[in-house]
């Protein structure tokens, strides 16, 4: 198993679809054991059984990459070797990185907002007072106190 082989299959047997913010791929093939040694390779997504979709159809099967970290991770390990899908995979990396930067960016305003919100608590301020204080809804505050998400 090499990236060149998996370039190939990706682009004849797989799908890089738009998803809201952010990009899926899905590749379906009825020979299971191609898609675990592609998944052991790459080391990201799930296989799932599809089934069969008509009765004279075999069986098949889709390895799914739909978490935006292993989007990437796929899409910057093979999308160099890509042709037919090469132009849509450059877009893809470049949205999922914007949004990946921008998942990054909410969660150290998250975690700043709760070492802030923690030492108001240490002070002996209520909820809503550290709500008020620091702008948020004051059920917001408690959950991230206590670590309630």
């Amino acid at each position: 198993m090499n990236r060149d082989y998996i370039a190939g299959f990706f682009d004849g047997e797989g799908s890089l679809t738009k998803y809201k913010n952010g990009y899926r791929i899905f590749i379906t093939q009825t020979n299971k054991e191609v898609l675990e040694e592609i998944q052991d390779f790459v080391r990201v997504g799930n296989i799932y059984e599809v089934g069969k979709r008509k009765a004279h159809w075999k069986d098949c099967w889709v390895l799914s990459i739909t978490n935006h970290k292993n989007v990437y991770l796929f899409l910057k390990k093979i999308g160099p070797k890509l042709v037919i899908k090469r132009k849509l995979a450059e877009e893809a990396i470049k949205v999922v990185e914007n949004s990946l930067k921008e998942m990054e960016r909410k969660k150290l305003i998250f975690i700043n907002r709760k070492k802030e919100a923690k030492k108001l608590r240490k002070k002996g301020l209520s909820y809503r007072q550290i709500g008020e204080i620091m702008s948020i809804d004051w059920g917001y505050a408690r959950r991230i106190i206590l670590g309630i998400r």
